[in-house]
């Protein structure tokens, strides 16, 4: 009886010990903590929805994302059937033959609450070299260009953006002569629908100004146009392809542009915070005709080959933490898996509502993520929250191993698996790379520290073995 002593223990931990048992109870856990990742994935849709709401209400006032229009000549027509009635009519348009339009932005944050807006004055100075009004427009037999009623067109998309009155001037071999711009509100250029930002249609109509100019009308070789338009907007500017080539240069003093529209730009610099773009679209690559009524030539159309700049915020918490939730279930099997191989080296048994209070303790990390980085930013946030995650189940590990030595590897390995999750999140393109390899690596390190436990007994250990001479009687 004596010598079967020191293997009692042992023998009462391999009875009890069903490791294959509770790897799948660890792992249904891990997979039952997606249910509040999925609440806590809405509460950050329902903030990104609440921050767009109140970035598009204070944009409104600054003439929201604008979208420039240099000149383009415009008169009206008119179908007249066989006895001389007006059947039908319409605005005949004619883009110059080039185009330029420099553009110089000075942006600023506006804040509403803990939100932010971009918003920007602009000033673009746009020229344009028109050729001679065209004999032959394109339009049916039965068709009448009221020539001597055309004008020049221009405008943004919000004019409650104008920040001064428009003039401009046009010059052919006869001399200069001033063109005053007001607003065309009766003009139809199929302008139904204006893009926002991110290039979508909305209702409302584009802002179009005009000038008449009887000199464009009778020169015979055409000339040049120039004017200054000063605005203001929000969030993003694009110019359209007003020309039959088009050339726009757009600088400004934002950190973070994104540069977008049908055409990226041919040269860009981002420097010392601020930027400069230069686009170039010719007439082939513009697609639409220099000529036509609205139907062949409408600002729709043209607005749907614009180039320009978004004003892309560099930390944005929302996207930056939707992007981390991806990855939530992962990581809390990670820690999952960490903590069952604590138990299988220590010997010391976790409840599962253990596991649970760990799984949840990781889901109040991306709502500590969410909420902080709303007022400071996504890297003190993630480092606040990262720190209060790291610390809680550091010392819970503590507490529930009985041991400063579990406490201790707990804080060095889920250290390193948050500074694993923030990497993530700065990686973008290549962190579907990253995580693969990392859950791999956890995964390895798991499989060969586990690798001597009998998963339908407990643990395999030679020593554990109790001996034949320890609990068979001796030989009477």
């Amino acid at each position: 009886m004596t010598a079967s002593a020191p293997f009692a223990p042992l023998t009462q931990i391999r009875r009890t010990a069903d490791w294959g048992g509770k790897a799948l109870l660890v792992c249904a856990l891990a997979l039952l903590m997606a249910i509040p990742g999925v609440f806590v994935f809405s509460l950050v849709a329902e903030r990104s929805h609440r921050a767009d709401s109140v970035i598009e209400e204070v944009s409104a006032l600054r003439g929201g994302p604008q979208q420039l229009l240099g000149p383009l000549f415009v008169a009206p027509y008119v179908v007249v059937s066989e006895t001389g009635a007006v059947k039908s009519g319409g605005w005949y348009v004619v883009s110059p033959t080039d185009g330029t339009a420099t553009i110089t932005l000075k942006s600023a944050t506006l804040h509403r609450g803990i939100f932010d807006v971009p918003v920007y004055d602009g000033t673009a100075d746009v020229r344009a070299v028109f050729g001679p009004l065209p004999k032959t427009p394109i339009l049916p037999a039965a068709a009448r260009v009221d020539w001597s009623r055309g004008s020049v067109v221009i405008g943004f998309s919000d004019l409650r953006g104008a920040r001064s009155d428009v003039t401009g001037s046009f010059s052919d071999s006869s001399g200069r002569s001033a063109l005053a711009f007001v607003p065309a509100s009766n003009m139809d250029l199929g302008n139904a629908a204006t893009p926002t930002k991110d290039r979508s249609e909305v209702g409302g109509s584009f802002g179009i100004i005009s000038a008449a100019s009887p000199a464009l009308v009778s020169s015979p070789t055409g000339g040049a146009f120039a004017a200054r338009v000063r605005f203001t907007g929000a969030q993003r500017l694009s110019v359209m392809p007003f020309a039959k080539a088009t050339h726009v240069v757009i600088a400004g003093d934002w950190p973070s542009p994104s540069f977008d529209g049908a055409f990226l730009p041919e040269a860009r610099q981002i420097k010392d915070g601020t930027f400069t773009a230069d686009w170039n679209v010719p007439f082939l690559a513009r697609g639409l005709s220099d000529q036509g009524g609205t139907d062949a030539l409408s600002l729709t159309s043209l607005g749907k080959k614009d180039v320009g700049v978004t004003f892309a915020r560099a930390n944005n918490p929302y996207e930056n933490v939707t992007r981390s939730l991806k990855y939530g279930v992962m990581f809390v099997g990670l820690v999952f898996l960490t903590f069952f191989v604590f138990e299988a080296l220590s010997g010391q048994r976790l409840h599962p509502a253990q596991y649970v209070l760990i799984g949840l303790a990781q889901m109040v990390f991306y709502l500590l993520l969410l909420s902080f980085s709303e007022y400071v930013g996504f890297d003190i946030g993630f480092a606040c929250a990262a720190t209060a995650t790291v610390g809680l189940i550091g010392l819970y590990t503590g507490w529930a191993f009985k041991s400063a030595r579990y406490r201790v590897r707990a804080l060095i390995i889920f250290g390193l698996l948050y500074l694993l999750i923030y990497g993530l999140m700065r990686l973008e393109d290549f962190a579907l790379l990253a995580g693969s390899i990392a859950s791999f690596v956890g995964l390895s390190v798991a499989m060969y520290l586990t690798r001597n436990i009998e998963w339908y007994a407990g643990r395999s250990d030679p020593s554990a073995a109790t001996p034949a001479s320890a609990t068979t009687p001796p030989a009477p």
